[in-house]
């Protein structure tokens, strides 16, 4: 019997794996199915041949079961870290609306527990938006420890806030309150780094779980 055949059958039984091993492995199986297979017809051994198919049937019947379940536990890892991306996406989206619509509110209805705030909260809306911005690209598309990045982001977007509205607050505004901005400011970094080292205590416990 021509090897195309028994190549194409073990192909086909191949699909008792999942489809990511397959694509990694299968190639590489499939053709060391076909020199074993060359290699014992030449030995002319119809009983080597059969041999050859029942060590490959209890291969399969081993190992595609235990890779399921690997593969199931990846996918399920996966899904279980985007789930938790899009809650920590939207929980700082959703702070941020809150704090902005707040700070709106207040100036509109000239709420004065609420503009007693209104430094605070600006500086949590500001630096939230491009801090965490800056913070999830980065955990994403890099390999650097993210509680430690969102120290650094956090702190220097911060500074840098404080230095913009300490250049441009005095000579725009007669009653710029430097004190009250950086009241602001500091709040803003220990808010928003206090949540994200909060977040990162909860994964630890859930990896630890």
């Amino acid at each position: 019997m021509n090897s195309r055949i028994p190549a194409r059958i073990y192909g086909y039984l191949l699909m008792a794996y999942p489809a990511q091993f397959r694509r990694e492995y299968g190639p590489h199986m499939t053709q060391v199915f076909r020199d074993c297979y060359r290699q014992q017809r030449r030995l002319g051994s119809q009983f080597a041949l059969l041999r050859l198919w029942c060590q490959m049937l209890i291969d399969l019947m081993q190992t595609a079961p235990t890779e399921h379940i690997d593969n199931f536990g990846k996918e399920n890892f996966i899904m279980n870290n985007l789930r938790r991306d899009a809650v920590a996406v939207l929980g700082c989206l959703a702070i941020i609306m809150i704090a902005f619509f707040t700070l709106q509110y207040g100036r509109s209805n000239q709420v004065s527990s609420i503009l007693m705030l209104g430094y605070i909260l600006d500086a949590i809306v500001m630096t939230g938006f491009v801090g965490n911005f800056v913070v999830f690209l980065l955990a994403k598309l890099s390999k650097l420890n993210p509680l430690r990045t969102a120290l650094w982001t956090f702190l220097i977007i911060n500074v840098l806030s404080v230095m913009v509205a300490l250049l441009i607050g005095m000579r725009v505004d007669p009653q710029f309150n430097l004190a009250g901005v950086i009241v602001g400011y500091v709040v803003s970094f220990v808010f928003w780094y206090g949540l994200h080292w909060m977040w990162a205590q909860r994964k630890r416990g859930e990896v630890a779980a």
